[in-house]
């Protein structure tokens, strides 16, 4: 029976910490990072805020944590996957402009906020960059990936491919796209895909 109530008490501990941080995505995107006091997020979240303070640590710890939360919510997990197992150059192109047309789609509104506080707040500041560099990381693992199967252009380097990966698939190329003209995603998708497909591999020889 003990047992049973310590699992139970973690299930409502784990609860209580995705409705906080899920409390933070919104506000923090509707209100921006400093316009939101530990009091909105403990009012929106209906926990006290001491609640706050000990399922998620300071401000600047639940900012942080945010960056998982973003990343299970546009679904990076499984596309992530299935690229890591692909052995299809264009294939593994395709997957990281999806996984990216999903971030932005899902999540651009709380990632312009972070990007946009990140020069006057240092919390946003370091979530921004946990994000910035999770995208690094990602686009250099692609990049390399391609290079091992021979399928980089001819004197691109894993370097310069990783450049041009990660610039084009950054949020503000999603935000000129979408906002300035009004670009859907699915064009953003095969407009960049297409792009990347043409500057970053080789030419397959044709008979």
């Amino acid at each position: 029976m003990a047992a049973y109530k310590s699992e139970r008490r973690q299930q409502q501990a784990q609860a209580t910490h995705r409705d906080i941080l899920r409390a933070a995505r919104r506000l923090f995107a509707e209100r921006g990072y400093a316009a939101t006091s530990v009091a909105d997020l403990a009012q929106e979240a209906g926990v006290a805020v001491q609640t706050i303070y000990t399922s998620c640590g300071s401000k600047r710890e639940l900012v942080l944590a945010l960056v998982d939360t973003i990343d299970e919510e546009a679904g990076i997990a499984p596309i992530a996957a299935r690229q890591a197992e692909s052995d299809k150059p264009e294939e593994i192109v395709s997957l990281a402009v999806r996984l990216t047309r999903q971030l932005n789609e899902r999540c651009g509104d709380i990632i312009s906020a972070l990007l946009s506080a990140a020069s006057l707040e240092p919390d946003a500041a370091a979530a921004a960059e946990e994000g910035k560099r999770r995208h690094r990381d990602g686009s250099a693992r692609t990049a390399t990936k391609l290079e091992g199967l021979g399928a980089l252009r001819t004197g691109l380097s894993p370097e310069d491919a990783t450049a041009m990966l990660a610039t084009l698939t950054w949020r503000p190329m999603y935000a000129q796209l979408t906002q300035e003209h009004h670009w859907s995603y699915d064009q953003c998708e095969e407009w960049i895909t297409t792009i990347l497909t043409t500057t970053l591999l080789r030419r397959r020889r044709t008979h």
